[in-house]
């Protein structure tokens, strides 16, 4: 990634970048007429970021200037500059800079500021579309469990057997932390001789009866066919060997997730009949024997592809190859199911027609209930309600006295459960009914039992199942931002916390989140010294720090806004009315409530809200951080749901972009030898 940045400006460099910056005077043009790209930035940036001033540690007028230096240093090391080009670049595509208060680029200067800073600084090229690296990826263990089951028709509880995956950019499907320990492989092997001694005890041949009762030919239960497809060893011998081989072959692709070779077949084979033939041996323990050997295998364990066509020799290489039809599968019921491709995926990436299907398979794979694991996993991880029932409260001090077993009762597990499954069963509803994203921020349909209905004030709701509300204009309840699974992941113990209620707003659905704090920073009652203040008074004492200024004034309004809900996400009742909840985003916007936050960023700045969702969607699938290559993907994206808003869309849009459908060649390109067009030649 460094280094395409540095080549790419060497390049610039060397197509003459510098005398671009004089263009408009030496062709006789009125620089104010048509300014450049750079000329842009210094008229935009010029007051705090250039001439020696360089507030927020960004001095575009050095990055410029430097530039267009062609005798800068040709060293192997990072480049000191990328990071400046990509904090310039984040923020004129989120329009958090210049700042509200100052003059802004209209939207077209804006655009042209942005593809300037992709293409001719860092390089990116919509024509030769760089897909990123694809890290081995070994299965979580939700993969690992669903996939077991899958695989095997057992139903086993491996998931409290496993230890806790890393995360990495906020999930836990990230291949750079997903390792291999000592300790994970022992489980491994261990869950795999469970597993086929579980088999061994399930298999046992039955004679099952169709519907008027009679009797079926032999075969074994239902839960485990999918191991013996081929059914029972046959009684005559020289249909023995075929028909092992059959069922080895079937089990093997199947774990593996594509077809396997003739050599590993005949090594299973050879297993399988070695047990077969062993003391107290049997068919059906000679197939279990296959199955440890293929759950401890690595192309059971991690996620190998393959491309579509080997990578050829040459100066031409492309910069990105499709993956094979059975790697797309695999990566489509990863994304979907959290599990292996089932039987018409794999019947479609055999015949060559995954990619013609996608949009059916799709479609098909979201209607199916296994598509509650993507809502269970993604939804549960970029919203965080994976955590309501487990995190632990100061109930007394939440809500100022009462009976303390009492409060732990009422905010039991069956709330909690309830709680989160609001959040989830309304992002499920809007996917699978194809309804719009911004519904999450505004729709007034939520999902709700009796327990919770109780605990939100609305009557009406009976019954322990959950249901959809379509909520009063009058509720104080209505979007993400109020429902208590947000309000509670974003709490302190013993109270609500605005920074954290801001940043969650500014990192999960506005995707620009602040820098991380400076370190020693004290506690936020410390700077109330002993005074009784109010929240609001308290963050303005505490942004009176000029190092927590700049931050706080993006995070601590968003924050504030939902002040009227205390830490465990109940209505404040008559106190909330008394409760200063106006505020401004760093764009400009002002808002007076929730609800009118909630409208500006499902309005105005749904933009923002469309290319959060996209990157913590691609984040997911990809297993890898988004990067400034992958700009085209999210725009394609992002401009799709600008179309019609759909959420199905942007999982549409996912599948169908070039990173989840293609990788880098096995040979990396050489660098394009063609520099990139000047900002000379740069066109509006």
């Amino acid at each position: 990634m460094v280094t395409t940045v540095r080549s790419t400006v060497r390049h610039i460099c060397c197509a003459g970048l510098a005398a671009a910056l004089v263009l408009p005077a030496a062709t006789g043009r009125a620089a104010d007429a048509d300014p450049t790209p750079v000329t842009l930035l210094r008229q935009q940036c010029g007051d705090c970021h250039c001439d020696g001033a360089a507030e927020g540690g960004v001095d575009v007028g050095g990055l410029l200037d430097r530039l267009t230096n062609a005798s800068r240093p040709q060293g192997t090391g990072a480049d000191p500059d990328q990071a400046a080009w990509l904090a310039v670049w984040r923020n004129l595509r989120a329009e958090t800079m210049p700042p509200a208060d100052a003059p802004h680029p209209t939207p077209h200067e804006r655009q042209r500021l942005v593809q300037f800073v992709e293409r001719d600084v860092l390089g990116v090229d919509p024509a030769r579309p760089d897909p990123g690296s694809v890290v081995l990826r070994r299965l979580n263990r939700v993969e690992y469990a669903n996939t077991l089951q899958d695989l095997t028709g057992l139903e086993l509880n491996v998931l409290d057997t496993l230890p806790a995956d890393d995360t990495g950019y906020g999930f836990d499907t990230i291949g750079d932390v997903l390792s291999m320990s000592p300790l994970l492989v022992e489980k491994y092997l261990a869950t795999a001789t469970v597993v086929a001694e579980k088999l061994v005890t399930v298999a046992v041949p039955v004679i099952d009866r169709d519907r008027s009762g009679q009797p079926l030919p032999l075969d074994y239960p239902k839960s485990v066919r999918c191991v013996f497809a081929a059914g029972p060893r046959p009684d005559d011998k020289s249909l023995r060997a075929e028909h092992l081989a059959t069922t080895v072959r079937r089990l093997a692709e199947r774990a593996f997730r594509r077809p396997v070779d003739q050599a590993t077949i005949d090594r299973l084979v050879t297993l399988a009949q070695a047990s077969d033939d062993g003391p107290g041996g049997t068919f059906e323990t000679g197939v279990a024997a296959v199955l440890t050997a293929v759950l401890s295998s690595p192309r059971f364990l991690f996620r190998v592809e393959a491309e579509s066509a080997p990578a050829t020799d040459g100066q031409e290489l492309p910069s990105a190859v499709l993956v094979d039809e059975f790697s797309l599968a695999s990566r489509l019921s990863y994304f979907l199911w959290s599990s292996m491709p089932d039987e018409r995926l794999f019947e479609l990436a055999q015949a060559g027609r995954l990619r013609a299907e996608l949009p059916q398979q799709i479609d098909r794979m979201i209607a199916d209930q296994r598509s509650d694991a993507l809502i269970g996993s993604f939804v549960g991880q970029w919203l965080q309600t994976r955590d309501v029932e487990g995190l632990a409260f100061d109930f007394l001090a939440i809500t100022g006295g009462g009976d303390r077993k009492a409060l732990e009762k009422m905010f039991g597990s069956s709330l909690r459960r309830a709680i989160r499954q609001e959040t989830e069963q309304l992002f499920a509803h809007l996917l699978r009914k194809n309804l719009p994203a911004t519904d999450l921020l505004v729709g007034r349909d939520t999902f709700l039992n009796a327990e919770l209905a109780a605990f939100y004030g609305i009557p009406g709701i009976e019954g322990k199942q959950m249901r959809q509300v379509t909520l009063d204009p009058s509720s104080h309840r209505g979007g993400l931002l109020t429902q208590a699974s947000i309000l509670v992941v974003t709490s302190n113990p013993s109270r609500t916390s605005p920074v954290k209620r801001g940043l969650f707003i500014l990192d999960n659905l506005l995707g620009t989140p602040a820098p991380p704090p400076p370190p020693n920073v004290p506690p936020l009652e410390d700077v109330a010294d002993g005074a009784s203040l109010g929240m609001r008074e308290m963050m303005e004492l505490h942004r009176r720090d000029a190092l927590c200024a700049s931050c706080h004034a993006r995070m601590d309004p968003l924050g504030l806004t939902l002040e009227p809900y205390n830490a465990i996400g109940q209505w404040r009742g008559d106190a909330a009315d008394s409760l200063d909840t106006s505020g401004r985003l760093i764009t400009g916007e002002s808002f007076a409530d929730a609800g009118e936050l909630a409208a500006i960023i499902a309005g105005p700045r749904r933009r923002d809200f469309y290319r959060c969702l996209t990157e913590k969607l691609l984040t997911y699938a990809l297993g890898r951080g988004i990067e400034y290559f992958d700009a085209p993907a999210v725009d394609t994206i992002v401009d799709d749901m600008e179309k019609d808003g759909r959420l199905a869309t942007a999982v549409r849009g996912v599948v169908a972009s070039v990173p989840f459908q293609m990788r880098r060649p096995a040979v990396t390109p050489p660098v394009n030898p063609s520099p990139p067009a000047s900002v000379a030649e740069e066109t509006p």
